[in-house]
């Protein structure tokens, strides 16, 4: 009888699973804003979609205008995610009031929440095998577009737009198709390289930090040549006047020998020795 009890929990469990993801889906067709904090630019604002309460995204007069420089100063060939962190730190422009980071940047750009939805926009995604819900006649460029996750993507979602389905949204634009577009093809022809998961250059690696802004020491390694520890706020944007240059040679040694000097005091315990039994060595001569 438990067993039964168990086996139709389960099967409510998973019936419970779908009809929420079928929900998901059936509201993003739709163009809902699904919960969550709006991207950076838009404010959220009560409303009412098909009868249904929900809420639209405003855009937010002063972080539109730095979402605005930001695709424009990336939509330049030369321009890197370091030399827009680096400009934003030096106008001391922070965003959710804290400096901002190469990867927040590198999401915001991805996002067409910001695009105009018009035709350059559908035919674009609809070369990269994205699902577009909308017919070609709804791209009339004024709206935004809500890009969500499809059921069976399993690749790179921020390189691979193939199977996610793209909707016209409820809000505005802020950025033209072509900027928006521009940047788009740029971050696709980047190259990236995936970080180590375990410290390779130093086994100080998570143990350091600056002592300005408390962010990691990074050791940076170039071949045939002296590595340092640098400040990872500092090779970020330059938001922190950093530690100087530390040879990551020497500071590991020194670290290391503070280390043996801490532990002479400490007494080190030996495996007990085994005492000689003189009649187990008797017994052992007779049978021998």
């Amino acid at each position: 009888m438990l067993n039964i009890c168990i086996v139709f929990a389960q099967l409510e469990r998973e019936t419970i699973q779908k009809r929420v993801t079928d929900a998901y889906y059936s509201r993003c067709l739709k163009g809902f804003h699904m919960s969550g904090q709006a991207p950076y630019g838009y404010q959220l604002e009560p409303t009412v979609v098909e009868g249904i309460r929900t809420k639209k995204m405003v855009a937010d007069p002063i972080a539109a205008d730095h979402v605005r420089l930001m695709f424009e100063m990336y939509a330049e060939p030369e321009t890197s995610f370091g030399d827009i962190t680096r400009y934003f730190e030096e106008q001391g422009i922070k965003i959710y009031e804290k400096s901002m980071v190469r990867s927040f940047l590198s999401q915001l750009l991805r996002n067409p929440v910001y695009a105009q939805a018009d035709l350059e926009l559908y035919e674009f995604f609809k070369s990269q095998g994205a699902a577009i819900v909308n017919d070609a006649s709804d791209f009339a460029g004024t709206n935004g577009c809500y890009l969500y996750q499809g059921r069976d993507v399993k690749e790179d979602k921020d390189r691979c737009l193939k199977d996610q389905i793209l909707v016209i949204a409820p809000h505005k634009a802020l950025i033209s198709s072509d900027t928006w577009l521009k940047c788009r093809k740029k971050l696709m022809a980047n190259t990236t390289f995936q970080q180590g998961r375990k410290p390779k250059n130093t086994w100080l690696a998570g143990k350091i930090k600056c002592g300005h802004c408390g962010y990691a020491l990074k050791a940076t390694h170039v071949p045939n040549s002296t590595g340092y520890f640098r400040c990872t706020k500092r090779t970020e944007n330059k938001g922190c006047p950093g530690c100087g240059k530390i040879r990551k040679e020497e500071f590991e040694q020194f670290i290391f020998s503070a280390m043996q000097e801490k532990f002479k005091d400490f007494q080190i315990l030996h495996g007990r020795e085994e005492k000689v039994n003189p009649k187990l060595t008797a017994y052992q001569v007779e049978l021998a």
